[in-house]
């Protein structure tokens, strides 16, 4: 497929060939290499700064570029992309390498790529996809990493991560959502995303999400304030 042939079809699901044969494409299309080395890059930077809420807990912002960066490459591209910015990410790092963290990196872009890819964009396709990663890739995934690496109580650590996840869940997707929907239209005219494309908010989300963020923070303080108590209070509930 030439450049000037490639396909700008969008798709209800990933559930097609003409999907996929689009999303293989990507890996042979210059402009997308370009741009996705560029997203790979500034994740890696942005994954540098994460936010502490404790010492075992911390906030990473680096989902907003991860995200973008699937929704323009595509599943298959997302990838690579996954597997660069962990393995060029270690480069440096004080821990380890462990190749459960780069499978969680594949995944993450992956999920996002098949929800945000070639499709129209609104809040419940992107809370999906937030809830999938928190929940399942975060929370489960990133548990059974820790304590396969450091040892320590399953069940106390996957409880912490899982109460993070679920009160960052729904502002994570709004905010993403209006972040995609602020570069939608400069991404159009640079020929970057279909034209056809749709990313779309309701009144809906914006409450719900202010609310949720409203409830999230006061627990996001609780938790970083008194992480030690609830820490033991977990220990010696759930052993």
């Amino acid at each position: 497929m030439t450049k000037t042939q490639k396909s700008t079809a969008l798709y209800k699901t990933p559930f097609s060939r003409a999907y996929w044969r689009d999303a293989a494409a990507e890996c042979k299309n210059l402009r997308s290499l370009s741009y996705a080395a560029f997203l790979c890059a500034l994740v890696i930077v942005i994954e540098k700064f994460n936010i502490p809420l404790s010492t075992s807990l911390q906030v990473s912002l680096s989902f907003f570029a991860v995200a973008l960066c699937s929704m323009l490459t595509g599943p298959v591209l997302a990838v690579v992309c996954g597997l660069l910015v962990d393995l060029v990410g270690a480069i440096g790092s004080p821990y380890p390498f462990f190749f459960g963290y780069t499978l969680t990196a594949i995944l993450t872009a992956v999920i996002y790529a098949l929800f945000l890819y070639r499709g129209k964009i609104s809040y419940t396709r992107v809370l999906l996809a937030e809830v999938i990663i928190n929940f399942f890739i975060n929370a489960f995934m990133g548990t059974f990493w820790r304590v396969f690496l450091y040892q320590g109580s399953f069940a106390v650590y996957f409880a912490m991560a899982f109460v993070k996840n679920l009160v960052l869940l729904a502002p994570e997707a709004f905010l993403l959502c209006s972040f995609l929907q602020v570069l939608s239209s400069p991404l159009k005219q640079l020929g970057v995303l279909p034209r056809d494309t749709q990313v779309c908010h309701t009144k809906h989300s914006l409450v719900f999400s202010c609310v949720a963020a409203a409830a999230g923070a006061v627990l996001v303080g609780f938790l970083a304030v008194y992480y030690v108590q609830v820490k033991e209070f977990l220990t010696q509930a759930l052993s």
